[in-house]
């Protein structure tokens, strides 16, 4: 597979260009001093999401504000009787031990530059320098707001929501194309295997990775609440799924030459096919709609169990013959048999735990 380049200039660039310009000539058109700031706050904060930039956002305006703060009272006081380089690191020291009482993960290195440039650069002109270097940092901010906001915006929760449907289609697909090779008596394994099993894995990391900036949209309110148990209900369900997955993969076809195993497979693959209509189902009708609700209780729910009774069946009529039992036990077409249970109850754990989460 060929791979394109990247282009020359993506839209975020092309974002952050036109909104620092903007910031700048809003700040020159102010009559402000030392506008260059504004643009350095849009620099800072113009994340990659709209969670990232209001957590950005946030963490540079305390930090600027407990900067001016701690030069403001300590430069005059310890100016007078104390060297700069010392003055200085005392103030340095109280940025870093506020910002971490305070929570602050990068605020605090915006707060030692304020102390710095502040106490160095600005020390004749303090008093007015610190709430202009406020005002503009809060300019800056809020145009990022803005920007990422209603400009091309990249929302962690959307994109979080679209990983969650690709991976409900794509487990969707790799259960379906198991279940065809097992009917065919065939294996997968191999680099296909091994690079869907690669695929998958990145798609859960990816959405892992969103989950952060997506509750930072979302807030904390009752609905906040409720999405985040759901999502550790989603999670759990990527992992069983992943787990079950891989033992697939790597087990190997079992023998039709006896009636009871050839049903038993048919039993395997017809769960296999069942779990991927469910999950496609999911994939289309979304988390939480009510008509959804009735249908996982009424046929689609008995449509598994269904699926699950037969496999269970058809493990029972191997006791009656033997010779079927015993290459069974010899092979790994019992360890097949289990996995194939636990992708069911990972599904219907899924199902009945997203039902009763209030």
């Amino acid at each position: 597979m060929i791979r394109s380049d990247p282009p020359l200039i993506t839209r975020a660039e092309l974002r952050l260009a036109l909104t620092t310009g903007l910031s700048a000539g809003l700040a020159i058109t102010l009559g402000l001093p030392d506008p260059f700031y504004a643009p350095l706050a849009v620099a800072a904060v113009l994340g990659g999401t709209v969670g990232a930039s209001r957590t950005l956002g946030i963490q540079r305006l305390l930090g600027t504000l407990m900067g001016g703060l701690i030069v403001a009272v300590l430069h005059p006081t310890l100016s007078p009787i104390l060297p700069m380089p010392i003055g200085v690191a005392i103030a340095l020291a109280c940025t870093r031990v506020f910002g971490g009482s305070l929570g602050l993960h990068s605020g605090y290195k915006v707060a030692g530059l304020v102390v710095s440039v502040g106490w160095t650069a600005h020390a004749a002109e303090i008093d007015s320098w610190v709430p202009i270097r406020l005002v503009l940092t809060l300019l800056g901010v809020l145009v990022a707001w803005v920007a990422i906001q209603w400009f091309w915006p990249s929302r962690a929760l959307e994109r979080r929501q679209e990983l969650s449907v690709q991976l409900f289609r794509e487990f969707a697909i790799a259960f379906r194309d198991q279940a065809a090779l097992m009917r065919g008596g065939e294996g997968l394994c191999g680099a296909h295997g091994l690079e869907r099993q690669k695929h998958l894995l990145d798609l859960i990391l990816e959405q892992q990775g969103q989950r952060t900036d997506a509750a930072v949209e979302l807030g904390s309110d009752w609905l906040g609440q409720r999405l985040a148990r759901l999502w550790d209900r989603q999670e759990q369900l990527w992992s069983a799924l992943l787990a079950s997955y891989r033992t697939l993969v790597r087990l190997p076809p079992l023998p039709r030459r006896h009636g009871s195993l050839a049903h038993l497979l048919e039993a395997k693959v017809a769960l296999l096919e069942a779990v991927a209509d469910r999950l496609e189902q999911w994939a289309l009708v979304g988390p939480t709609p009510p008509r959804w609700r009735t249908q996982t209780t009424s046929g689609n729910g008995d449509a598994l169990q269904r699926v699950g009774r037969d496999l269970e069946t058809a493990e029972m009529g191997l006791f009656e013959d033997p010779e079927a039992a015993a290459l069974l036990l010899a092979g790994s077409g019992g360890r097949r048999a289990v996995t194939c249970q636990q992708v069911l109850r990972a599904v219907q754990g899924f199902e009945q735990a997203w039902r009763a989460t209030p």
